[in-house]
């Protein structure tokens, strides 16, 4: 099996994008912050033995909150062992009351937003004033969410979900309606909205070295947003 950091101190990536997100959600959480991981699904990370020790204990915020809720429309969400208190969400609304959540992470969710102005609306229900949207998400524009876009309800994108998220029972549609940095701006615009866009390296690449070595000259040489992942920290004003 291919390792493309194995020989780097602590064997993980200096493009991680995993560690630069938690890292930045680390610098607004304390144990006074109820904290809502919405689409945290199973919670794979964490039962995953082969993850980084150090990654792993940086996304874990548990013990460093007050509270984490974690939520999904998937009933796996009630199997998720990285939260103090898991809820299934049904008909869009996430069962929690008004104004009750400091902080929402929504770790590739954005992605998957069928109708983005009662997601907003939920967001905006339950998250606090001057409480905080975190969010990583594909750009819209990025070469695998333009691959996921062309491949959408083929036999050949149900072979690539399961062979790289094994054990996931359903999967769920990309459709990239608030996947821009404009796109983002406009939804949430009553937020105070801080995006950026990152290159991590290559995610998919079969444990090929060729196939690595050529995803990392593409990235190189392309526009931020062909290979990037759009990182946000939006405050409810």
């Amino acid at each position: 099996m291919f390792k493309p950091n194995e020989k780097l101190p602590g064997k993980f990536s200096i493009n991680d994008g995993t560690l630069d997100f938690y890292l930045r959600v680390r610098t607004i959480i304390n144990k006074k912050k109820i904290v809502l991981d919405l689409g945290a699904g199973k919670g794979v990370w964490f039962q995953n033995k082969n993850n980084i020790e150090l990654i792993q204990s940086i996304q874990y915020l548990k013990p460093h909150v007050k509270k984490l809720y974690g939520a999904d429309m998937d009933p796996i969400i009630l199997r998720n062992k990285s939260t103090d208190e898991n809820l299934l969400i049904k008909n869009n609304i996430i069962p929690l009351k008004n104004s009750s959540i400091d902080i929402i992470i929504c770790d590739w969710v954005f992605e998957h937003i069928q109708y983005p102005k009662i997601f907003y609306k939920e967001i905006n229900r339950v998250l606090k004033r001057n409480g905080t949207l975190c969010l990583r998400t594909p750009h819209k524009f990025s070469y695998m969410s333009l691959i996921s876009n062309l491949l959408e309800g083929s036999i050949i994108k149900d072979w690539l979900l399961k062979k790289t998220q094994p054990g996931r029972k359903k999967y769920f549609r990309s459709f990239y309606k608030i996947n821009t940095q404009h796109k983002i701006n406009k939804v949430f615009k009553n937020y105070s909205n801080n995006t950026f866009i990152i290159k991590p390296d290559p995610g998919y690449y079969f444990n090929s070295k060729i196939v690595y070595i050529l995803l990392q000259i593409m990235h190189s040489i392309t526009p931020k947003f062909f290979s990037g992942v759009i990182i946000g920290f939006l405050k409810k004003i």
